[in-house]
């Protein structure tokens, strides 16, 4: 890592809060004092090597300042102290007090956070305590992290190599070298800016600095944040540098960024996926096999297409009318299927649910029935779609349980909307949000052909917010025929 011990420090005073009513701390002549009292000792002479012992010469421990760089931003630092027989153990460097001093940081940080040395001196007891405790070794974590992160730059080398990039003085990017001709995009200059655009247009990275820093904040169009550091190289000036442009492009082809048409195809992807999960969450139907019976009775086999919410779809996807995503209330009115004629040629018809239209789909193995219908008892929908200027209140509606043709169903979608269907009967029953009595009287009067179960609706003795009731109406109003 390229910064001095001084610089280490100025950047640890500006994250690392202070302690409060601090000791003064003074190191004269290796004897160490806390507020002019005499506490212990310490020996410097070897560099980054703390030697410390009581104030009557016993040995107590040692102290090894140790580091390691990662990249040329990330680096490491920890303190290995020794006992004297020879224990190990590692803590993290801290800086908890402002002095450009490190023995004096060393010190504060061995009494404030771990008291092995006090105004009372250095304790045993409190030593070996202190190396009794378990800790993380550091040092392994971070050679490991170490041995990652210059992996990880060697890959991001091999990377840059295979390309092998060059930014001409007007900010082109070609491929190739300096004699490449393969052009992959552009590099351009703001204050104290740098972007980077493909070959349509689009923005592939941004990087931010200042001219008096050397550490440089770059984001991409995956909004992917990372930062960079060359020393001189990247502090930015009021002029274009073809240098900086440079080191720019190669970080980002280091982190797969390949230029060229790469975005465009990158958010043609993400919004395909994005429209892959929409589909699997939505109840929509696409492309399923199954079969449509018309109102003549005659079954079309094929492929089936029913829409009963809506999903954002790129129209270049969509089929033509197989979809009614935009349309004022048109989901869940419309079942189109992609059949074979007789000839055996491929045609598409689109049928609606006001023509008591039935058809079947296989949804990912699982057989669903489905009949269009218009409802009684649902007031408020009648309401919502004139308001809406859908005058259409017929819908399609998942057969959940069936005896003799006679159904409960359920709206796609809205599973705790409800709907009785009786085979006499070519309207539907919808059991909506008003309260038990008004819907159970309403029903009542549906049914008024089947006497008991009638009078048993006018009495109360169903709560029809019960699928099992509903399905026990659905059995007893097929025993009156």
């Amino acid at each position: 890592m390229n910064l001095t011990f001084k610089q280490l420090i100025l950047i640890a005073l500006t994250t690392v809060p202070l302690w409060t009513n601090a000791q003064k701390i003074k190191i004269k002549k290796e004897v160490i004092t806390f507020d002019g009292k005499e506490v212990a000792k310490v020996n410097t002479e070897l560099r980054d090597n703390f030697l410390f012992s009581t104030m009557s010469g016993e040995k107590a421990f040692d102290v090894v300042f140790k580091g390691m760089s990662a990249s040329n931003i990330e680096g490491f630092q920890w303190l290995e102290l020794t006992s004297t027989n020879g224990e190990k153990t590692e803590i993290p460097y801290e800086i908890l007090m402002t002095s450009l001093n490190q023995t004096k940081l060393i010190v504060k940080l061995l009494s404030a956070k771990y008291g092995l040395i006090t105004t009372e001196g250095i304790d045993s007891g409190t030593v070996a305590a202190f190396f009794a405790t378990e800790r993380e070794v550091l040092s392994d974590k971070y050679a490991k992290t170490v041995m990652e992160a210059k992996n990880d730059q060697m890959e991001r080398q091999a990377k840059v190599g295979r390309y092998k990039p060059f930014v001409k003085d007007d900010g082109t990017i070609v491929f190739g070298g300096a004699t490449g001709t393969r052009i992959m995009g552009r590099v351009t200059h703001g204050t104290n800016t740098y972007t980077v655009t493909d070959l349509d247009g689009i923005t592939i990275g941004t990087a931010a600095g200042c001219a008096t820093c050397t550490t440089v904040k770059a984001k991409t169009f995956t909004d992917e944040d990372f930062e960079f550091d060359y020393g001189s190289k990247t502090m930015m000036t009021g002029r274009f540098s073809r240098s900086f442009a440079q080191i720019f492009v190669e970080e980002l082809l280091g982190r797969d960024y390949k230029l060229g048409r790469e975005a465009t195809a990158y958010k043609k992807s993400l919004h395909n996926e994005k429209v892959k999960v929409a589909k699997e969450n939505s109840v929509n139907l696409y492309g399923v096999p199954g079969y449509v019976i018309d109102e003549d009775g005659t079954t079309h086999e094929g492929t089936i297409y029913a829409v009963f919410e809506k999903l954002q779809l790129d129209p270049s996807q969509q089929e033509s009318d197989l979809y009614d995503m935009n349309s004022i209330d048109k989901f869940g009115k419309f079942v189109s299927i992609k059949y074979k004629n007789e000839k055996g040629r491929l045609r598409t018809k689109r049928f609606a649910a006001r023509n008591n239209i039935v058809f079947g789909a296989t949804d990912e193995g699982k057989e669903k029935v489905f009949h269009g219908m218009k409802t009684k008892g649902n007031a408020m929908k009648k309401f919502s779609n004139a308001a809406n200027l859908g005058f259409d209140n017929s819908y399609f509606y998942e057969v959940a349980y069936t005896n003799s043709d006679h159904s409960v169903l359920s709206k796609p979608g809205e599973p705790n909307t409800l709907v009785l269907k009786f085979a006499d009967k070519k309207l539907g029953f919808m059991i909506d949000n008003r309260e038990n009595e008004k819907v159970s009287n309403a029903l009542a009067g549906f049914v008024d052909n089947c006497k008991s179960l009638s009078n048993d609706l006018k009495n109360q003795e169903f709560d029809l917010s019960n699928f099992e009731n509903l399905k026990t109406i659905v059995d007893e109003y097929g025993g009156c025929q």
